[in-house]
């Protein structure tokens, strides 16, 4: 559980750092590429991207794994649990938008780091991960944002009702 929470952290965190730099390269009117970058700028920003969809990759990864062997490892009761059950969902859901778009950036990492940068296939790269799927991935986001309070109050939890609340009940 302290490694999927930990991971969880680091994907969440690599997520928003890399949204960050990536629209560094786009121009805030509209869904374009900024065509005033100096080259050195955008390579810079282009590593950035790079390392930052490293730590989302290899934190997806860990965070995958750990939440399967959880689920398929606790001892908690789906039927009793609804909270765990809503956690699961919306995790879940997302894992073939994710799986996707995680190839897209292993793509632009091997791409980035082949020898000199081709700023052209980069730039189209980056593009088809922005566009991939349109807005899924960002409604992807909003569930992942949302599994944190669920897993913190636990809603839809089956009280235990005990032989003496029975009596006085």
């Amino acid at each position: 559980m302290i490694l999927l929470v930990i991971s969880a952290i680091f994907w969440l965190g690599g997520i928003n750092i890399r949204t960050l730099i990536g629209n560094e390269l786009l121009d805030y009117d509209q869904f374009d590429f900024r065509t005033s970058l100096p080259p050195d700028r955008e390579n810079t920003l282009f590593q950035m991207i790079s390392n930052a969809s490293l730590v989302v990759v290899i934190s997806y990864a860990i965070v995958l794994i750990s939440a399967i062997w959880y689920i398929a490892g606790t001892k908690l009761k789906v039927k009793e649990n609804g909270w765990l059950l809503m956690c699961a969902i919306l995790f879940f859901m997302f894992v073939p938008v994710e799986l996707y778009t995680n190839y897209l950036d292993v793509r632009f990492m091997i791409l980035y780091h082949q020898g000199p940068p081709n700023h052209d296939e980069l730039l189209k790269l980056f593009g088809e991960r922005i566009g991939a799927f349109r807005g899924v991935p960002v409604i992807a986001m909003l569930c992942y944002y949302t599994i944190i309070p669920i897993a913190v109050f636990r809603p839809l939890r089956k009280q235990k009702v005990t032989d003496e609340e029975k009596k006085a009940g």
